[in-house]
């Protein structure tokens, strides 16, 4: 019996979430058991199987300046289940009757709407999953089958979103209005996370499993730093006990935490992936002790980002320098190369709403970041782990200049058409020129 499906298998999650039960469960012997879905076909989860779906994190950091590197077994994953490959396995979890919650971390892609998914036909997408679940919830259990959803995923209004999709495919497919307000009474929150997972230590494994005496192909590795803002009151942390944890922050509104990590953090770790790989940095903390790097990242947040916010420019200022300091933790490799997955939907979520907040002559950093996120997905020698819309558009065969301004005018990525409406590729087709020509390093100095 499980109280938690988790979608998400991945390194994340398995650092975050289910760490925090597991240490609810060490200390108190009372933390939830958790069925993980994977949200793709992906065959890894085989992997857990073989291990009896236990598996090792290291937390590792400084924690109020002293360095910690510690390991904790996580146990509280009852099984991970491919829905793809093992449907009636999957259906079993969902239809539990022990079931008190579905978390999710998708991606900022994973939360999305497709008309074109039904009742019946493929699983479709993350929120027309969840509504298949909840109206089997609701056929076999009727009122009694109602969940709590807790989505992760680092879109704004993460919760609320998820639910008006849940409510337009029971809509579309016309089902049955004690359903919809089966929905509307279901307690769905919107949240904020923050913890850098860089995941397995590929560079070092040998290292940690000489620690931990035993070889794990299911370690992750992350900061120390940890922080889950929830908006609304606590009666879920009653329900689950894990949430009752300093770290977790309950909140009216998640909005000013969500901007201020998502602006600064997040549009930092975006904007300086495709710049470091194009410059040969693949580490994060090598970036910020690269003094050209971290001068394009100081400045950026400093004149780019910071303006946009509508908070105590101090304690922004505060922030920032945390934040700084965190990509420059020794303990861990955060590479670029898993950063840089499914980057034009994370410019879109973490960059370009400062972007357009940003007068249009002050921007130049942004731009620039842009540009290089073009440059590196139109590389021959770059394999592109992005969204299939993506892949497509960049296996296309164009000259640069045409390429990159169909790139910047494609509203399927934007959501507008970024030069007829911000002049992006007149104010940056430049910057291109000089990356392809290989001179990254002298274009950054020049900014």
């Amino acid at each position: 019996m499980a109280t938690v499906l988790q979608f998400g298998e991945g390194n994340f999650m398995r650092s975050f979430i289910d760490y925090l039960i597991q240490l609810r469960q060490d200390k108190y012997g009372d933390g939830e058991k958790v069925v993980v879905v994977t949200p793709i076909d992906f065959p890894g989860w085989e992997i857990f199987r073989k291990r009896g779906c236990t598996y090792h994190t290291c937390v590792c950091g400084k924690v109020d300046g002293v360095p910690v590197k510690n390991y904790t077994k996580i146990s509280v994953i009852e099984d991970v289940v491919n829905p793809y490959r093992e449907f009636p396995r999957y259906e079993e979890a969902y239809l539990d009757p022990e079931l008190k919650v579905i978390i999710s971390n998708t991606t900022e892609a994973g939360i999305a709407f497709n008309a074109a998914d039904t009742l019946t036909g493929d699983l479709g997408t993350f929120p027309a999953k969840i509504t298949k679940i909840l109206y089997a919830r609701y056929q076999k259990y009727g009122e009694a089958g109602r969940v709590d959803l807790l989505p992760l995923e680092l879109i704004e209004k993460n919760g609320e979103t998820l639910k008006s999709y849940i409510l337009k495919y029971a809509e579309i497919w016309g089902l049955e209005e004690g359903f919809k307000a089966f929905v509307r009474a279901i307690p769905v929150y919107n949240s904020l996370v923050d913890k850098i997972v860089p995941g397995f230590p590929r560079a070092n494994a040998a290292e940690h499993f000489a620690a931990l005496g035993e070889e794990d192909p299911l370690l992750t590795v992350g900061e120390a730093f940890l922080s889950l803002v929830i908006e609304g009151d606590k009666s879920i942390a009653e329900k689950l006990p894990f949430l009752k944890e300093p770290r977790v922050t309950f909140t009216d509104d998640v909005k000013p935490y969500r901007e201020r990590k998502v602006k600064i953090l997040n549009g930092l770790h975006t904007a300086l992936a495709p710049i470091s790989l194009l410059a040969g940095v693949e580490i994060v903390r090598d970036a910020i002790n690269d003094k050209q790097l971290f001068a394009y990242a100081d400045a950026l947040a400093d004149k780019e980002i910071i303006p946009t916010i509508k908070m105590d420019k101090a304690l922004l200022l505060k922030f920032k320098s945390d934040v700084l300091e965190r990509f420059s933790n020794p303990y861990i490799d955060h590479l670029f190369s898993s950063i840089i997955l499914n980057s034009v939907s994370k410019w879109k979520t973490r960059l370009l709403p400062s972007f357009l907040a940003c007068p249009k002559d002050g921007r130049k950093h942004m731009l620039f970041a842009l540009a290089a996120l073009f440059c590196l997905y139109d590389s021959e020698t770059f394999s592109i782990n992005d969204s299939d819309d993506v892949k497509a558009f960049f296996a296309a065969k164009l000259p640069t200049e045409e390429k990159y301004e169909a790139f910047v005018r494609n509203v399927a990525f934007w959501g507008m058409d970024l030069e007829a409406e911000e002049g992006v590729f007149t104010a940056s087709l430049d910057y291109v020129k000089e990356i392809k020509a290989g001179k990254i390093r002298m274009a950054i100095d020049a900014l």
